[in-house]
Formats: C-alpha cells, structure tokens, sequence
C-alpha cells in the first residue's frame, strides 16, 4: 500500500467532461496501483468505481455552491469538519483537489484549514485557468504541489493570476482506450465522430459546415456527434446550443448523415471503435483537450484545432493534422485528405498510438503524480 488519498472535485461520472474522465481514469488507476483512493463529489449518484470509495456531498454540489460563493464561511466550516473526518477515519495522507479554484473558495479554504490542523500534504490540479475566484486569498501557493494540465495552461496561471504551477500532462488509460478494429476497414459511409460536450467554444457547428462541404464534394461520410445531457454546465449554455444544432441540421440538410448518440463513459472506447476519423476543432482555448489522446490511444487519426494544449498532443501530419479555430474549409480539406488516402490515415492512426504510449499514458501518469505525492507528502501520515 502507498498510502491514503482523497480527491475532490464538484463532479463524477456520469458527468461528462474531461476533467471527470480523467478523476476517473486516475482513481481506477491509483487503487490498481497500491493506493486507497476516497473521491469526494458533489455527484448526487457517482458511478461506483471499484476498488475506490466515492461519496457524494451537497457541500460540493455546483447549484448549492453558487450560494456559498455569497457566504463562504458557513460552507467551509462544514467541508472542513467533513474532511477532518475523512482524513482521521481513511488514514488520508495526501488530498489532491480538482479545480478547486472555481465556483466557490469554500473547499479551498477547507483543505488549507485541514492541512494546517493535521499536517496532511495537499496537491492541486489545474485543469484550467480561469475564473479563479482565490484570487484574493490564493490559499493553493503554499500547498505541496500545483499541477497544470498543459504548458498553455501554465502559461495562462502565469500571465492571470501571477502563478505558474509545474506542467504535468495528463494521461490516459491505454489499457482500456484500445481498438481492434482499425480505421477504414468497415462497409458503408466513412463514419467521423466529434466527441464533445454540446457547448459552443467545443466548435460543433464548424463540424456540422465541414459535413456539408463533404457532401457536396461527393464523399460518402456521416458524422456521430456526442449527445450528453449531464455536463458541469455553470452557465446554462446547453440547452440553447443544442437548440441552435438541430435548426443547423435541418437547414443544411444534414438529418440522414448525422446521428446524435449517447455515450457512459464507458462505453466510449467502442465509440471511437466504431469510427474512422476523430474531429476536435475547438474554436475557445481548450485547456488539453483529453479527446485527442483518447482517440490516438485507438488508433483514430485526429483532426482538431491549433487551439489552447491540443498542439501539445497532436503531432501535424504524423498523428493527424490541425487547423485554425473556426476553419470548417480547412477542416474539410485535412479531412478530406484522409478520405483520399486511407493507407495513410491508418499509418497516423499507428502513429497517434505510440505517441500517446510513450507520452500520455495514464500508467506513467500515476506512477509520476505517486512519486510527487511521496516526496512532497508530510513526515507522517495524519493522525
């Protein structure tokens, strides 16, 4: 056993997002690797994860931490009574928070009071950059770690909120993010997916556009989009998006050659399976973007945007291409030249998995953040 850890953050599976996948991914993992793992959630029902303990509170509930923000020290009395008692009962000797640095102070404020009282070490990831509403008491500055998830990540802490913390990409779990069958090898339309949250900076719409460019060049494609109803969605933005898609659709008379699916997170490994082409052309700064990694770790060739950390992952013309935020023309083209050449498009897909073996393999991952957990963890473990 390495030791004892709890995570938090505001959300869980069946919550759909990068930093949900990747909280999930990192518990499995731990727990497989020697650790006993507690997640603390504001996930009302959590997917149960084995070998890991999950339990859900309405102290970090997104809804309910909207009123906290207004009132924070009544919030974080409770969180930090809940975590005394989790650290004492579960023998924690690290907590390793999630983006604690959005929504409310409160668990922040919780953790630092937790640590000063029981000498339990305390990492923290930024998955992003902003909002940051500790701007005025930066509590994290003074934990045993901060982690950003990309170099323009850590770039955008730096050029905010005057702190860098160290880069450490993500990774993921190339065990279960596995193909057999590779790309271009089933019957019918060449099916191209863009596995996203339906949220406008995800860049759907360009998608949609690049889809009737195709169309009208003659290629026999169809395009899977994700339609996940639960995403950490502060501000309400869904439901109009989604809205604003379907009318999109039926103006480009796009209905037979797009199908909206419903994928659990686990079910996302035989998605990426069943296509031939993965499409992220985020036109906001994508923090890391985990869909690309996910699909080179299938053997999927990628087309995504130069936007944000996703030239950290994807390598131009060796692992797929990338493209200007907002250019469904270009897109179309890169996409295009795959269609046109699959023996090469299967070729990148062989590259993208390799790529994310040797540099975003959640194994590693684990074993890099266990490392920085036991030299920067207190002398003893709490009491």
């Amino acid at each position: 056993m390495n030791g004892s850890v709890l995570h938090l953050h505001w959300t869980f599976p069946p919550t759909t997002g990068g930093v949900e996948s990747h909280l999930s991914d990192l518990a499995r993992l731990q727990a497989r690797a020697g650790w006993r793992v507690t997640v603390l959630t504001g996930e009302v029902q959590p997917d149960p994860h084995p070998g890991c303990e999950v339990i859900s509170s309405p102290l970090l509930d997104i809804e309910s931490s909207r009123a906290a923000a207004r009132s924070p020290g009544l919030h974080q009395g409770e969180l930090a009574e809940l975590l005394t008692g989790l650290v004492r009962s579960r023998g924690v000797s690290v907590i390793h928070g999630h983006n604690l640095h959005h929504f409310s102070p409160a668990p922040a404020l919780a953790v630092d009071r937790v640590r000063s009282a029981l000498g339990v070490a305390v990492h923290h990831t930024f998955h992003e950059t902003w909002p940051d509403v500790l701007t005025r008491v930066p509590v994290y500055r003074t934990w045993d770690g901060n982690h950003a998830v990309s170099k323009f990540v850590a770039d955008q802490c730096a050029a905010r909120i005057g702190f860098r913390p160290d880069v450490f990409h993500l990774g993921v779990d190339t065990g279960r993010l596995t193909a057999r069958r590779a790309p271009f090898t089933g019957a019918g339309p060449v099916k191209i997916l863009h596995p996203a949250r339906l949220l406008p900076w995800k860049g759907v719409h360009i998608s949609l556009q690049a889809l009737r460019l195709l169309l009208d060049e003659g290629w026999d494609v169809e395009l899977v989009l994700t339609d996940a109803k639960r995403i950490a969605d502060w501000d309400g933005a869904l439901p109009d998006y989604r809205r604003s898609l379907v009318r999109m659709i039926e103006h480009l008379a796009l209905g037979p050659r797009v199908r909206l699916v419903s994928a659990a997170f686990e079910q996302m490994p035989a998605l990426y399976e069943s296509v031939d082409i993965v499409l992220y052309p985020t036109v906001k700064d994508e923090p890391f973007g985990l869909v690309p990694p996910e699909a080179m770790s299938c053997r999927r060739p990628v087309v995504a945007s130069t936007s944000g950390g996703i030239a950290e992952t994807v390598v131009d013309g060796v692992t797929g291409y990338l493209v200007e935020p907002g250019d469904a023309r270009g897109l179309a083209d890169r996409i295009a030249d795959l269609l046109g050449d699959p023996v090469a498009a299967r070729r990148m897909g062989r590259a993208g998995r390799r790529h994310v073996e040797r540099h975003f393999d959640a194994a590693k991952y684990v074993a890099g953040m266990g490392a920085r957990y036991l030299a920067r963890s207190a002398a003893t473990p709490a009491a």
